[in-house]
């Protein structure tokens, strides 16, 4: 099996010499062919390596390291990001269907990070193309990338009128667009499309309140979306939809 090439991209040394050892000890199909401290040397060292895979840092003082995916524009390498917890930089990496790890590396969530990057076996480049443009784009317009099977969709949030638990999975309903499983819990993704005008309804349901036609206040409380279908709402969230939808209906 051929090895994998791969470069640390931190400006940290003790970062960058930890996750080195790390993998030295765990991957032996793992080679680290270079070591960057800075955002500029990371992207010097891309260009001279061709690295398989890049262990990128999220914050550096010359720049963050989506400043170095953004510099490829077409990148031929895969990518997982290293960062101290931000909820935001978080959520922006899962939205776009990317690997991350947390500071200070933890073996098993590298183990698993390192485990989908050798299932995927070539990445799909849109993921990290998509990612860019999600950066640029006006709120309607963002996609989110939706792993079905064996790919990955990328759907505007904008079109997606509710999300319905189906176990480990997660339906989504959309516009003009057929019905996707997707495998998450509805959980993963009220936490990801949390401030992109979605509300958790019920156990079961999240829905954009863009697409909510009228709130029913018989049989328990429900919701009339535009798609024609009902959605239940639970007691102690009708509080909260309600002063969500203020203004919103007529």
């Amino acid at each position: 099996m051929d090895k994998i090439k791969a470069i640390i991209i931190d400006d940290e040394k003790n970062g960058r010499e930890n996750l080195a050892n790390t993998l030295l000890k765990y991957f032996p199909g793992i080679v680290v062919v270079a070591e960057a401290d800075s955002a500029l040397a990371g992207i010097e060292a891309i260009q001279k390596h061709a690295p398989d895979l890049v262990f990128l840092d999220i914050e550096m003082p010359d720049g963050n390291g989506f400043k170095v995916v953004e510099f490829f524009g077409d990148p031929t390498f895969d990518v997982i990001f290293v960062t101290a917890y931000d909820h935001y930089a978080i959520r922006a990496i899962r939205f776009s269907a990317l690997d991350y790890i947390l500071k200070p590396i933890n073996i098993l969530e590298l183990r698993s990070a390192i485990n989908r990057f050798g299932q995927r076996k070539k990445r799909d480049q849109r993921v990290l193309g998509q990612f860019l443009q999600n950066a640029e784009s006006a709120l309607p317009e963002k996609k989110i990338a939706l792993a079905t099977g064996d790919k990955i969709e990328f759907c505007k949030i904008g079109q997606i009128i509710r999300c319905q638990s189906d176990g480990n999975y997660t339906n989504f309903y959309f516009v003009d667009a057929p019905t996707l499983l997707v495998s998450k819990t509805l959980n993963d993704f009220e936490e990801i499309l949390d401030g992109y005008g979605f509300i958790r309804t019920h156990k079961a349901h999240l829905v954009n309140l863009m697409f909510v036609r009228s709130f029913h206040k018989n049989d328990g409380g429900y919701l009339k979306m535009t798609d024609s279908t009902s959605v239940p709402v639970s007691r102690r969230k009708k509080e909260e939809i309600l002063e969500r939808l203020k203004g919103q209906l007529p």
